[in-house]
C-alpha cells in the first residue's frame, strides 16, 4: 500500500487532491502569518501606525455606492432582458459591501486612536489589513468570493 493513496482509492475525483493541497499551504500560510511579530523596532512605525495607513489607502479607494434609482431606469428588470436582473442584485450586493466597508475603515481609524472600544471583530479587522488580507466580513456572505490578497483586491 503506498503511504499516500490516491484519492480515486476512496471513491473521490482526483481534482480532490489538489484541492487538499491548496487548503493545505493555505492553512500553513495563514499560520506563518499568524505568529509574525507584531511589534516594531525603533524608528520604525509602529502596528497600529500601519493598520491606519492601510486603513486610510483603503478607504481613499472605496467608490461610492451606485444610485440604484438611476440604474433600474437605465436597465429595467424585463422578462426579456435577464441580465437586467443580474445586473441589480449584483449592484445591491456590491453596496452592501461597501457601506459595511465605509463604516468598519472608519471605526478602526477611530479605535486606534482610542475614541471608541477595540472589538474583537475591529481587531480581526485590523490583522487582516496588516496581514495584507481581505477581511472575512468583507467576502463571501456579505461581498464576492476572492483568493486575492488585499492589495490587488
Amino acid at each position: 500500500m503506498p503511504l499516500n493513496p490516491k484519492p480515486e482509492a476512496f471513491g473521490l475525483h482526483e481534482n480532490a487532491e489538489i484541492i487538499t493541497n491548496q487548503n493545505e499551504t493555505r492553512t500553513i500560510l495563514e499560520l506563518v502569518l499568524s505568529i509574525q511579530p507584531r511589534t516594531s523596532n525603533a524608528g520604525e512605525k509602529s502596528r497600529e501606525e500601519v493598520i491606519g495607513d492601510i486603513a486610510k489607502l483603503v478607504q481613499s479607494k472605496v467608490p461610492p455606492v451606485f444610485d440604484l434609482d438611476e440604474i433600474s431606469q437605465k436597465y429595467p428588470t424585463d422578462y426579456n432582458e435577464s441580465m437586467n436582473t443580474v445586473l441589480s442584485q449584483e449592484c445591491l450586493k456590491y453596496n452592501r459591501m461597501l457601506k459595511i466597508m465605509n463604516v468598519q475603515l472608519v471605526q478602526i481609524q477611530r479605535a486606534l486612536v482610542g475614541e471608541v472600544v477595540m472589538s474583537e471583530d475591529l481587531e480581526a479587522i485590523g490583522t487582516s489589513l496588516f496581514d495584507n488580507q481581505v477581511p472575512k466580513d468583507w467576502g463571501a456572505p456579505k461581498g464576492f468570493l476572492s483568493l486575492k490578497p488585499l492589495a490587488s483586491w
